[in-house]
């Protein structure tokens, strides 16, 4: 058993499902760095103009914060969600989009109808320069919930307002394959790591060197978001549950890399777990599985096949099947 395993499943998970609105969004994201000034004016003129002005000043912030080749994408990605399910209203969705670091090379987008959050998705620009939905949630559960950072704060007993008041800052981070985390930056500490999906305390040395490294790259991104027509399959859910109340599938042998599709889809009174050992820091992991969904594009006659992971004690996260068997593996657990 690795000892990885050991150090992230002998603390007490909390159970963090928490609403993020529009407002408690913006307000959180208006101050994550100094340098983002005249980011914070727009967003903070979008929320206090009339109704009828809302839309306008949206679209104005959105051009600053994310590329058009990134907009035109996402909305590409909502309108393949809103074939699943005409009642969640991903076709009519309102889009904001706020940019993960370093480097800046995803972004978060949030999703809401008639002011109600109906789901996210984060976007990322590969090295290519090419724009991949690295994930989507369904619902109002979203990754970078401002409850669940200020939960994880008190943990390490650090006041927010104390911190930002003090000169502090905090920053949206976002690393390959889907690491979604904070970036707390104290004065006279070290700058402190937390897991934006579940709260957790991420290593400090391995996210100093994962943060150098990133900054290094540069990315030059190609429009792509209308070469391709999208359709997506009705979800799939799976009852959720917490893979450290039974530890036997630790002995099972992971499913097979070629079957692992067939048993998500089809032995639905499995639970399965998924996890990449020692690289779970990356993932998040280990989660259970709780779902999929089946992408489709014209151009290609393989469907692409989302699965959600977590659920429990994180956010559900649909990703692509392939991004998680780049290290990952999947086990059934054992009654």
């Amino acid at each position: 058993m690795k000892r990885f395993f050991h150090m992230r499943w002998n603390s007490v998970r909390r159970t963090t499902c928490m609403t993020l609105g529009v407002l408690s969004c913006v307000a959180l994201f208006s101050f994550w760095s100094n340098a983002n000034a005249e980011q914070q004016k727009t967003t903070s003129l979008a929320l206090a103009s009339p109704t009828g002005d809302r839309t306008k000043h949206i679209a104005s912030a959105n051009d600053k914060l994310a590329p058009t080749a990134v907009q035109r994408f996402a909305e590409q990605q909502a309108v393949a969600l809103g074939t699943a399910n005409a009642e969640a209203h991903w076709k009519n969705a309102e889009l904001d989009f706020y940019p993960l670091g370093p480097g800046t090379h995803s972004w978060l987008v949030q999703a809401e109808f008639e002011g109600t959050p109906i789901g996210y998705m984060i976007i990322t620009a590969t090295d290519q320069g090419q724009l991949l939905l690295s994930e989507y949630g369904q619902g109002e559960s979203s990754p970078y919930n401002s409850e669940l950072l200020g939960q994880a704060l008190n943990r390490q007993h650090v006041n927010l307002e104390t911190l930002l008041a003090s000169g502090g800052e905090l920053h949206l981070r976002y690393a390959l394959p889907l690491l979604a985390y904070w970036k707390v930056e104290q004065r006279n500490h070290p700058a402190l790591y937390i897991d934006a999906t579940n709260g957790d305390v991420l290593p400090s040395e391995f996210l100093d060197r994962l943060e150098a490294d990133s900054k290094q790259v540069s990315v030059s991104i190609t429009d792509l978001s209308t070469t391709s027509s999208l359709s997506v399959d009705p979800l799939h859910l799976r009852p959720v549950f917490n893979p450290a109340d039974n530890l036997l599938w630790i002995t099972s042998k992971p499913v097979a890399t070629d079957r692992v599709q067939d048993v998500i889809q089809h032995e639905k009174n499995q639970e399965i777990v998924f996890s990449t050992d020692d690289r779970n820091v990356l993932y998040g992991g280990p989660l259970p599985v709780s779902g999929y969904q089946l992408w489709h594009s014209d151009q290609d006659a393989k469907s692409i096949p989302y699965v959600a992971i977590g659920g429990n004690t994180s956010i559900q996260r649909f990703v692509p099947l392939s991004t998680l068997q780049q290290d990952g593996h999947f086990y059934i657990v054992k009654p």
